[in-house]
């Protein structure tokens, strides 16, 4: 999230209001026209014809040459242009822009002048634009002000316009720097409320929804949520077709959803637009159940230059293919990285197990839970693969059907190990019904169901 700059100077302070133009926009010399037009101005002095045909020509000016020069011109233009038309809403709202893009280039502003100003056009609250407490943040000079000071001031700026969209951004940006992540997702749905479907919004507003939406599920239905995720990105990918990262997040909300075809479609795309989303992709052909895709993407990577959540992806992606010794020759690779997940370490370890390998099973799990602290759930299932506990005491601990679905998991390859092939099944069916679709787990269950069926005599 960051304060973006356009229309010439600053959307920072307003969104890009449109500049009334003739049928003819193309930029007009200097000579006669302009005389001409300044002459019929002072000639006719209650006609505003002339004179906002002329205000059109300056700011037609000023746009394509942006200095001070012409931005004091456009603005005595518009001086006039209100003093003849003082209840112009459009002049009103344009004066009082440029003003603040004035203030950006000669670094003075009169706050009182301006604030008295702003709270007579009371309509300016009703729109996209800075109001005047905000230039406090502009002006300052570089690391003058404290970020609480920057925080006091951009609230000040949301109280003064509920409707000016930077500022919530602004003020979102601040808080998730400091991980109120819950108060800068307030923000931004509040942003929304005020400017329905603006992709400013949209965008980081989704990231904090998505992100929520992992650890909701476990909990309650957020189906309704889901639905109206997918809606915002469509809209997104729609409109900003290019964007990589508005794809992949496409793909994630239809993962949610289960809907994997469909989010390995938005994943190819993600991927057709920038490479590094290529794991990703990997990770979505694997919720979808193409494994010819996954294994020809590992196929051309060397294992010490995969990410480590790749790496997790490979190695989960070989214990549900029983591909035991290729998991093992991934495990001092992965225990190496400072980034590790405990289910890595898990399933890893597994593998070692039903290679009849327990001390080096035992070995890899000491030494990468070293690196992690283990959540009470996390050691639940530690406990039960190493028999410290029963199946049944671990399902006693389960709170949630997240939990209940690792749980059968873990649970079903301890099955297989000592060999109760339909114990094994029935725990992956359970994983599969109890449909916690972004987890590991569903799409490594479902893949397993998937190969005994199609090996079943």
């Amino acid at each position: 999230m960051k304060i973006i700059y356009s229309c010439a100077l600053v959307v920072l302070l307003s969104a890009c209001a449109s500049t009334k133009k003739e049928a003819s926009t193309s930029l007009p010399t200097l000579g006669s026209k302009e005389e001409q037009l300044a002459y019929n101005v002072k000639k006719y002095p209650k006609d505003t014809v002339a004179l906002t045909k002329l205000t059109t020509l300056h700011m037609q000016q000023y746009e394509a040459n942006g200095n001070l020069f012409f931005l004091n011109q456009v603005l005595t233009s518009y001086e006039e242009l209100l003093r003849r038309q003082p209840y112009n809403y459009d002049a009103l709202l344009q004066f009082y822009r440029l003003n603040l893009f004035k203030a950006l280039i000669t670094n003075k502003y009169d706050m009182a002048h301006w604030q008295k100003f702003y709270q007579q056009q009371p309509f300016l609250q009703s729109t996209d634009i800075a109001p005047p407490v905000y230039m406090e943040l502009l002006l300052a000079d570089k690391d003058s002000l404290s970020g609480d000071e920057r925080i006091d001031i951009l609230q000040k700026t949301i109280k003064a316009n509920p409707n000016f969209v930077n500022g919530y951004l602004a003020l979102t940006a601040m808080y998730a720097s400091r991980d109120k992540m819950q108060l800068s997702s307030f923000l931004l749905e509040t942003a929304n409320k005020y400017s329905p479907n603006n992709l400013e919004i949209l965008a980081p507003l989704n990231e904090f929804r998505v992100e929520s939406f992992f650890d909701k599920l476990c909990q309650s239905d957020i189906s309704t949520e889901l639905e109206q995720a997918f809606t915002d990105y469509k809209l997104l990918a729609k409109n900003a077709p290019e964007n990589a990262y508005h794809h992949l997040q496409l793909s994630t909300v239809l993962r949610l959803m289960g809907r994997m075809r469909m989010s390995s479609f938005s994943a190819k795309k993600a991927a057709s637009i920038s490479a590094e989303f290529q794991g990703p992709l990997a990770e979505a052909q694997f919720w979808s159940g193409n494994n010819q895709a996954v294994t020809e993407y590992f196929a051309t990577k060397d294992v010490h230059h995969l990410n480590t959540d790749d790496l997790y992806l490979n190695i989960l992606f070989n214990v549900v293919n029983f591909n035991w010794q290729q998991v093992a020759a991934l495990m001092d690779e992965y225990i190496s990285r400072d980034d590790i997940s405990f289910y890595g370490i898990l399933y890893g370890a597994h593998a070692y197990k039903m290679l009849g390998q327990e001390d080096i099973a035992q070995q890899i799990t000491t030494k990468g839970l070293a690196k992690i602290t283990l959540k009470p759930w996390q050691q639940q299932m530690l406990n039960f693969a190493s028999q410290q506990i029963t199946g049944k005491q671990l399902m006693a601990e389960s709170k949630n059907k997240c939990d209940a679905s690792e749980a059968h998991f873990i649970q079903g390859l301890q099955a297989m190990q000592i060999g109760k092939m339909a114990e094994f099944e029935q725990h992956m069916t359970e994983v599969v019904e109890l449909k916690i679709y972004p987890f590991y787990e569903y799409a490594g269950a479902k893949s397993i169901i998937k190969r005994l069926k199609s090996v079943a005599p």
